[in-house]
């Protein structure tokens, strides 16, 4: 008769329970598990991209970042963030709230929960940023300006008349949109008064009065609507 084998230790008495049998047990349960796969969100970048893309922005520069929804749509804003710290798995940033300030300079009631302050951590294998870019440099926006369009835009309005103004807040670091209505302009359409009505397309409860310098206040657009 063959001789079984027996291991006196938590599995004595259990016949046939031999090397091969008990190594397979303990892989199975300790074994380590395959990695799993990354969920991307439609339309967004690979972690190995959004990982390249900060490690090549670096600690202290000012990004914008496009993320994606549950239901796959693209956020309209981007959140600004400045890069504050930056490791093998991720990042984190502390946001550059333009909005929030401006609004709540003209807000009795804390608005704009959903947009607020402090810091956000990202995984680059988060699976919801659909695009990441630096914030412009003004330097590259002053290049950019065509002060005699903006002042042929000026010339073409009329008191009253609806207007979207788009500018880049040097002290917030981020472009911003205001509406409202035209109240002046001086002769030689450099400079302008507006009501402002909505900031980034959010009503203000306290509507406010705003003069712009074209350059100094560094006008990128002006516009009717």
């Amino acid at each position: 008769m063959q001789k079984r084998t027996y291991y006196r230790q938590w599995n004595d008495g259990i016949p046939g329970w031999d090397t091969p049998r008990k190594a397979h047990f303990f892989k199975k349960l300790f074994g380590r598990k395959s990695a799993t796969a990354v969920q991307l969100r439609p339309g967004a970048m690979p972690p190995e991209e959004v990982k390249r893309k900060i490690q090549q922005a670096g600690v202290g520069k000012v990004v914008e970042i496009l993320r994606i929804g549950y239901d796959g749509t693209i956020d309209d804003i981007p959140i600004i963030v400045e890069i504050l710290d930056i490791t093998e798995e991720g990042f984190t940033g502390k946001i550059v709230n333009v909005e929030r300030d401006l609004i709540e300079e003209s807000t009795k009631t804390v608005v704009f929960a959903k947009r607020g302050g402090g810091t956000i951590e990202f995984r680059y294998d988060d699976g919801d940023i659909n695009e990441i870019k630096e914030a412009e440099d003004t330097a590259i926006i002053e290049e950019s300006q065509d002060i005699e369009a903006l002042k042929e835009v000026l010339s073409a309005l009329e008191k009253d008349d609806p207007i979207l103004v788009a500018y880049y807040d040097k002290k917030r670091r981020g472009t911003v949109n205001v509406e409202g209505r035209l109240l002046a302009t001086n002769a030689d359409k450099t400079r302008f008064r507006m009501l402002v009505e909505k900031i980034n397309r959010i009503e203000l409860e306290e509507k406010r009065e705003r003069e712009f310098d074209i350059k100094e206040d560094m006008v990128i657009d002006i516009e009717i609507v």
